[in-house]
C-alpha cells in the first residue's frame, strides 16, 4: 500500500530517524541503547531495499 509508513518504519529501525519514545528491537537486541560503534556493527546486518516506481 502506498503511504502506509513502510519507508518510515525501515528508517526508524536503521535509526536514520532518532526515536522519541519506545524501543526498537532487532534480532533480540535493543537498538535504542547502542553506542555509535555497536549501532554501526548492527547496521551491517540490515539494509533498505527500495522499490523502483
Amino acid at each position: 500500500e502506498s503511504g502506509c509508513g513502510k519507508t518510515t518504519t525501515g528508517r526508524a529501525i536503521l535509526q536514520l530517524y532518532e526515536p522519541t519514545a519506545g524501543e526498537i528491537v532487532f534480532d533480540g537486541i535493543n537498538l535504542t541503547h547502542l553506542d555509535t560503534k555497536d549501532l554501526r556493527d548492527m547496521r551491517k546486518r540490515m539494509q533498505m531495499i527500495f522499490q523502483d516506481p
